[in-house]
Parts: structure tokens; sequence; C-alpha cells
């Protein structure tokens, strides 16, 4: 299938995936994982719409905490349309219907004609004939100015989706198997005696959060509301002022600041009378927990699904992740056991949507296992933080043959590199010199300085830094081969 004039995808990519911990953290969220697969969940997003869109015409919209991360996990994966997304950077979080409507705004600025197929960066959905057919249709659907979402046939009462119902046929808009319904009602996550009740009653399809819409149609509807029509305001001046080249940081978070923060649903696609719905019978998850690792990865005959190195006796029905440490068990049952390099959870599986409120007490006690990953990577490679303790850190930094970090400097802390394995090429300054295995070079704070690959191996280089602020943001890119400068 080729793809269609004027159609873009927005991938919804602002999330911290809080429930995910120890396995997701503030810089490397869920969508970032390569749990689920040989590629990141928002990998996979960007690859399921490659028949629909050009590479060029993907936007990611996320926020100023997780761009730079976000914008190296991409540019370091092997898939060259990876690096061609382009990206919306939120001033502030207010929800999806902001979200959208910014990437809305900047579409239409540029072709008044776009219709955006909205994904978000954290599901799994199997891409096939079925998805192809349901986005065809749904494209079709939003040209005649319709709000198309597509809702997974339910098959169980499941409390932790909202519902769909699906009203009279559009045959008109058909493609393959996949028939648009007019959607008539709209269901908040119920608790469980309405959600039988939904399932009983037929016509009740969960909601994925997927939608296709013209970014014109999605702009008015926002203003035909009071409370919305500042959001679509917001939404136009910050594509205005991007499209200029200017735009004000504070102001613009002082304008988003101001805006409602609330989800497309409660905004657009609950008063709208023009909502369409595709039923589908997708093999979709929105992997909202830990217990994902369940449904995906293959049990054994007690019911344990393991990942690692291990055993486990008399243990019935538990979820056991170990990437690195041989981990066992005796004697659990129905229990989550998630161990990576520097941080392990055991929880009961009732207990899987309250993860977060272990993450909350830990960023109350200031623990950086919240916020940073233990390894992350880089279009230039990856560092793995070996060891961090008040005013130094030390990584290993892993380079591929002829590639190379940015020219940069910092103004917090100093490095030093010893070489380890390869051999490097370092600039410092007006300096240029080849550093050996078992030499090394210095860097001042505040030095522009680079380290290159020169040799055909990889180069495996031990970073120390000192100073008294070590965060991943203290980065001032000068020059970059992946478009990352400042």
């Amino acid at each position: 299938m080729s793809t269609e004039d004027s159609v873009y995808a927005v991938i919804l990519a602002g999330g911290s995936g809080t429930r995910f911990w120890p396995l997701s953290r503030e810089l490397s969220p869920k969508q970032m994982l390569t749990v689920f697969g040989h590629e990141s969940l928002i990998a996979q997003a960007i690859r399921r719409v490659d028949d629909f869109v050009g590479p060029g015409d993907v936007v990611v919209v996320t926020n100023e905490r997780l761009f730079d991360e976000l914008r190296n996990h991409l540019s370091s994966q092997a898939d060259p349309r990876m690096r061609q997304a382009r990206y919306l950077v939120e001033p502030l979080p207010r929800n999806t219907a902001p979200a959208i409507a910014y990437a809305a705004a900047t579409l239409a600025l540029d072709d008044p004609e776009a219709v955006m197929i909205v994904l978000p960066s954290d599901h799994l959905l199997e891409r096939d004939g079925v998805w192809n057919s349901c986005v065809a249709s749904a494209i079709a659907a939003a040209r005649d100015g319709y709000l198309v979402t597509i809702g997974i046939t339910s098959t169980r009462p499941e409390v932790g989706y909202g519902y769909i119902q699906a009203g009279e046929a559009m045959p008109e808009y058909a493609r393959g198997g996949a028939v648009p319904h007019v959607a008539t009602r709209f269901v908040e996550k119920p608790d469980l005696a309405i959600a039988e009740s939904l399932l009983a009653a037929g016509g009740y399809l969960w909601n994925a959060g997927i939608f296709v819409m013209s970014a014109s149609r999605v702009l008015e509807e926002l203003d035909a509301h009071v409370d919305t029509a500042p959001i679509a305001d917001t939404a136009r001046w910050l594509a205005a002022e991007q499209a200029a080249g200017r735009c004000d940081g504070d102001e613009a978070r002082r304008r988003f600041g101001e805006i409602t923060s609330i989800s497309v649903d409660h905004a657009i696609m609950e008063r709208s009378d023009r909502v369409a719905v595709i039923p589908s019978a997708l093999n979709w998850s929105d992997v909202g927990s830990l217990l994902a690792l369940g449904d995906v990865l293959p049990a054994d005959d007690a019911g344990v699904v393991r990942v690692g190195r291990g055993v486990d006796l008399d243990t019935r029905d538990t979820i056991v992740y170990s990437t690195d440490r041989l981990v066992a068990t005796l004697g659990l049952n129905d229990m989550l056991v998630i161990d990576t390099a520097d941080a392990t959870l055991v929880a009961s599986k009732d207990r899987a949507q309250d993860v977060r409120l272990v993450v909350e007490a830990l960023a109350l006690a200031g623990a950086e296992e919240v916020v940073q990953p233990k390894v992350s990577l880089r279009p230039w490679g990856s560092w793995t933080s070996l060891l961090k303790g008040p005013g130094f850190q030390i990584k290993l930094l892993e380079i591929h043959s002829g590639a190379k970090p940015s020219l940069q400097r910092h103004h917090h802390r100093s490095e030093h590199w010893i070489v380890v394995a390869g051999t490097a090429l370092v600039t410092r300054g007006d300096e240029r010199f080849e550093v050996h295995v078992n030499e090394s070079a210095y860097i001042p704070v505040g030095a522009e300085h680079r380290i290159e690959n020169c040799g055909k191996v990889p180069l495996k280089v031990i970073e120390v830094q000192l100073g008294e602020y070590l965060g991943e943001d203290d980065i001032v890119r000068l020059e970059d081969d992946w478009d990352r400068k400042d």
C-alpha cells in the first residue's frame, strides 16, 4: 500500500510510564523499552504507519524533559526512517487534547488538507491487513470531516479501558473488512458490574486511543466551546511562533499553563456530532502495567513467566524478569519480581497498578533510580553508568567505528577519559590528538571537546565525571552529526 498525500502520523510520546518501573525510568519511559520485541514500542509505533505516511511525515509530540533522550533513542536506530521524525516539544504537559491541538495547528499551517493518524507511543498492536484496512477506512471518513477512532472488540469485562458504543454503519467508507459506524456513546473506565453489562449488551468497543482526523477539524471542534477554544488559540500561536523562527519559552509555558488540562475524549470526541468508530479485532494491548509481560511471554505449567537465569521452586502464577542477575524464587504465588541492574521490585500482582506509588515514594526520597536508566542508547553508540556518588560518576562509553558524539562543553563538570579498547581521536579546544589503550585525556570544565572512534573496532572508554552537577542536560552542543545542536 502506498503512502497518501496530506496524511501525517502524530505519535504521542510524553508519558512517563511509572507503572513499568523499574524497567522504565523518567528518562527512559515505557515507550523506549525493547521488552516487547526487538524494537522499542515507539519504534514499533512509527513503523506501524509506514504504509500511509512518508518518512518525513511523522511528528513526535513529547515534553521538554524527555525530548533529548527520545531524540537520541530514535537516532540510534538502524532504520534511517526513525531519524527523520519531526519533534514538537510541549512547553508543559496538559494531557492529550492540547498535545493533539499543537500538532494539528502545526500541520494545518503547512498543509490545510492535513489528516492526522494519532497514535500512542507505548501500545502493542499487530500490524496486519486488519490494521491497514482500519486506517484506510478511517482516512476516507476523516477527509469528509469525521473524527474517527478505532475500537477494539471487547472480549472480557475490562475495568481498565474506556468503552465506545457503535451505532449505525457507514458503508460508504468501508475499506476491506473495516466499516465505520456512528459513535453513539462514550463510557469512562467502568466498575466491574458496568463492564459486565456492557459486554452482555454488545456493540461496545474498547477505546484504544487511536484517532484519524483532519487537523483543521480538530481546531474547529475546540473553537466551538468556551472552555476549549483557548487550547486551539494557544496551539495556533505556538505553531505560528515556531514557523517564524521565534518562540519565547517563558511565554509559551505561561500560555500553556493557563489552558485546561483535558483529554481529547473529553474535549472533542464526547462533544462532537461527527464521530465515527471502526470496530476491529486487532491484536492490541495498552501495556498498562507490568502484568502485560504475562500477556506476551509464554508461561510454564505452573503459570510462571520467566525471563533470565534462575529457578522457581513451588512458585505459581508469577512473573520473574531479570536480564542481568540470577534470580531464584521459592513458594511465591501471584507475584511480580522485576530485577534490573540497579533496582528490584517485588509486588503482589493485584497491586500492579499501584507501582506508581512506589515511584512517587522513591522520588520524594530523591532516588536517582527513578530518573536515570543504567544504560542509554545514543546515535554514536551507548553509555553505561558504572558507579555514582556525591560529586562523581563513572561511565563506560561504547562508540561505533567512525562515529563521534557532538562537539560540546559542560558548565558544571570536568571529564577524564581512559581508553580501554580501540583508538580515540580527541578534540580539546584547539588541540586534536590520538589516545590509545591505557592512555587518557583530561577535559576541564567549560572546555570544548569531542571524542571520535578513528579505528575499525568499537571504542570503549571509561569516563570519570567530577562536578557539582552531573545531569545529562548539562550539555551545550556546538556541532553534531545527528542534527542535535542546541
